[in-house]
Formats: C-alpha cells, sequence, structure tokens
C-alpha cells in the first residue's frame, strides 16, 4: 500500500455525539421542531446520510429549500467551531499514533470528511493532525460530488500519484465502504463504533473490520 484514506468523523475524531448535535442546531435554525411528530424520520435519515457532504444532507432534509439548509448549515459550523473554542474536539484514541505509523511505512495519508474545507481544516488543526496528513478532501473539493460517489478517493489517489489499487480506505460508514469499492481500492476497512456496525461494513464489501483505526496498522502488518 503507497496511500491511506482515512475518514475523520468517527474515524479519526471521536464524535460522541458531537455532529449529530450539531445537526439538530442546524435543523433549530431551520425552524425545525424537535419535538415535533415529524423528527423522528429526520433523525433516521440525518443518521445515515450523516456521512454525506454536509449541505447536501440538509438539503434533502429540508425537502431541497436550499435557504433553509444554508441557514441550517450555518449554524451547525457555528455548533462546531464552538466545540472547537470549547476544546471538546479530540482525536480517536491512538490515531495519531496510527497516522505516525503510517507515514513512517511510506504511505501517503489524505483525510476525507462531508464538512466544508474551512471547518475540516479547522478541525484537523485541533485534531493534531495537520502535520500528519499529506492531503485533506472534502466534497467542495471534486465539484460538490462526496461519498459514496468515488470522486474524493479518484482525487486523493490522484494527488499521491498512485493507484487505487495500492489504497487502503478506512471508514466507519457504508457510504466510504462503497466509494471504496467503486473506486477499486486494494484494501476497504471498516472501523466498528461509528456510524453503522459490522453488519452493514462487510454488506457494503468490507475486507476487514477493524475495532478502531488505532489497529490499521497491524491490520497492514507494519510496525506499531
Amino acid at each position: 500500500m503507497r496511500l491511506a484514506v482515512l475518514d475523520l468523523a468517527g474515524t479519526t475524531m471521536s464524535d460522541d455525539g458531537l455532529v449529530l448535535a450539531a445537526l439538530r442546531e442546524g435543523l433549530r435554525a431551520a425552524r425545525v421542531r424537535l419535538d415535533g411528530p415529524g423528527y423522528p424520520a429526520l433523525d433516521r435519515q440525518a443518521r445515515a446520510t450523516m456521512d454525506r457532504s454536509t449541505i447536501t444532507v440538509f438539503g434533502e432534509l429540508l425537502d431541497g429549500d436550499m435557504y433553509r439548509a444554508r441557514r441550517a448549515h450555518t449554524a451547525f459550523v457555528e455548533h462546531l467551531v464552538a466545540a472547537i473554542d470549547d476544546g471538546r474536539v479530540r482525536p480517536v484514541p491512538g490515531a495519531a499514533q496510527a497516522l505516525d505509523a503510517l507515514r513512517d511505512a511510506g504511505l501517503a495519508i489524505a483525510l476525507t470528511c462531508g464538512f466544508a474545507p474551512e471547518l475540516r481544516d479547522r478541525l484537523v488543526s485541533a485534531l493534531g493532525f495537520a502535520d500528519r496528513a499529506d492531503d485533506l478532501l472534502s466534497p467542495a473539493d471534486v465539484d460538490g460530488r462526496g461519498l459514496p460517489d468515488p470522486d474524493l478517493l479518484h482525487a486523493a489517489v490522484r494527488r499521491a500519484g498512485t493507484d487505487p489499487s495500492q489504497t487502503a480506505v478506512a471508514g466507519d460508514a457504508t457510504a466510504g465502504i462503497d466509494a471504496a469499492v467503486r473506486a477499486g481500492a486494494g484494501l476497504a476497512v471498516g472501523v466498528r463504533g461509528g456510524a453503522h456496525g459490522e453488519p452493514r461494513l462487510r454488506a457494503a464489501g468490507a475486507d476487514a473490520v477493524i475495532d478502531s483505526v488505532a489497529d490499521l496498522p497491524s491490520l497492514l502488518r507494519l510496525p506499531s
């Protein structure tokens, strides 16, 4: 393997409900009643799609009303920025060491997410990953096409000057696994404890499922 493409929220960044809480703040800003009869269905839809482009998710949740979606997205970003400022954004235990082990073994590292680039960069900096990642990618970098489309992975491969077959992809959601399969990645790795459980990750085409991204170097038989 010459490239590792890793998901951010829930895979390398501890989530602990933080992203979902931000999404709820966004819906409140768009005047969605969280105690209303329609909210449970929105919550299920959000949980199923929150690994995709955030603005796209809000647009779908709000029936294509992009004015309200942009208002919701602004509140979503503000909630996460406040979490950064309060020190509530933390890496998954062992994630930094895993990134170091991958780089020491000669792999390039790309981090991907559905967040806007400005928010992504602030999160990566707060996590201490800025000097550990060779590339950072969001849907905005590929004309808005987020997971499960394989465009983010194709871009990461192209920028690293390698081939999909020499790329390991790791993520906690089925969309990332689906994208890895569609991109022809050499290894698609599901990570337990995030958006989706092992059965769904396996069904999406994961070649392996690990407890944490901290276990990825061991899976690749790299020195820890």
